[in-house]
This record gives C-alpha cells, structure tokens and sequence, in this order.
C-alpha cells in the first residue's frame, strides 16, 4: 500500500507529464501541475528541486532503460564477427519495440525538452548510436575506417526512421510492415559499405 507521501508525488509526476506533453518544458506551468496534483507549489518543492529536477523524474525510467540497452549493445558488439540480417533485424526491431514501449517520453525528449537540462536529446542520441555503430565496425571489419560523419548520418537515419513512426501515429503491427523496408534498405547499404570500404 503506498503512503499519502507516495500518492502525492506519483499525482505530481502524471500531473506534470499532461503538462510537458502539451506545452513542452520550457511553457510547462508549475502552477497547473500543481493545481491538477492537487497539491501545492511548496508541496512540489519538498520532493523536486526544480522543474528540470521534475522533468527528468518524468523521463528517468526511459533514460534508464535506454542507458542499459546501450550497454547491452556494446556486450553484443564485443561478441560481433559477422554481418548478418538476422542481427540487423534484432537491432532494428529493438529500436521500435523500444520507441512503442516509451513513446510519451520520446516525445518529450525529442520535441519537448528544449530549455532543460536534457535540451538537445535527440543530437545525444545520435552521437550514442554514432559510438555504437563505430564500436561494432570495429569489431566485426577490422581495418575498416568510416568517417564520424558517416556514422553519423547513418544514426540519424535510424532516428529520423523512429520520428516517423511517433509522428504518423501507426500502431506497432504497421510499423513492422514499414520496417521490413527499411531493414532491407539498411541491410542492403551496410552490406556493400563493409565489402566495399577501404
């Protein structure tokens, strides 16, 4: 059974969760947080410093959950030798269920975080997957060199192929029809890169 104390900060943390998704951080009142938590703006204080300090409590699960995939992907990549669809499959697949599972937060962090702490998100994001992509070259095509702007316009890639699926609404079942596109396509490109590059 929670305590009232429980209650109040998880009505906070709803409260404030409508509110960044409809304003985005930097409109976000913490007066209507309040008013919705049915508590008072002192009240919020005693359990979030701030309203950045409230925001990531918002998104710090997904952020969580993110950081370990990144450390499961790398103890994949240090066990990585060949290239193979299935493991392209399993990462790009990962992604989506990922994206599905956290969809609230990702548009938070993507689109409305600007003026907090986590500002800037999606770029972050991009870099992890651009380190992740070099790790796992490294790995799998030793003597293989490609540009940190290449691996970056690849991880931009596979989020702009993430964005799209929280912006058209489509549910999981139909993202994984769109996906098998986009799977043979990146499949298909990292194939001829890895065989082709110097």
């Amino acid at each position: 059974m929670q305590t009232p104390k429980e209650e109040i900060k998880q009505r906070i943390l709803e409260a404030a969760r409508k509110e960044f998704l409809k304003n985005g951080f930097e409109k976000a009142s913490i007066r209507v947080i309040t008013t919705n938590a049915k508590t008072s703006k002192s009240n919020l204080y005693n359990y979030f410093e701030d309203k950045d300090a409230l925001f990531y409590a918002v998104v710090e699960l997904t952020i969580t959950e993110m950081n370990e995939g990144f450390r499961e992907i790398r103890i994949r990549n240090k066990h990585a030798n060949t290239y193979v669809l299935d493991a392209q499959k399993g990462v790009i697949y990962g992604f989506v269920k990922f994206a599905y599972n956290h969809i609230e937060d990702m548009k938070l962090l993507f689109y409305g975080s600007s003026g907090s702490s986590l500002s800037g998100f999606k770029n972050h994001l991009i870099d992890k997957i651009a380190e992740a992509l070099g790790e796992w070259v490294k790995q799998i095509a030793s003597g293989k060199h490609f540009s940190k702007l290449f691996l970056r316009s690849v991880a931009g890639f596979y989020i702009s192929g993430m964005e799209q699926l929280m912006l058209e609404g489509e549910t999981e079942e139909q993202a994984a029809d769109h996906y098998s596109e986009f799977l043979t396509f990146i499949y298909g490109g990292w194939k001829s890169a890895l065989e082709n590059n110097p």
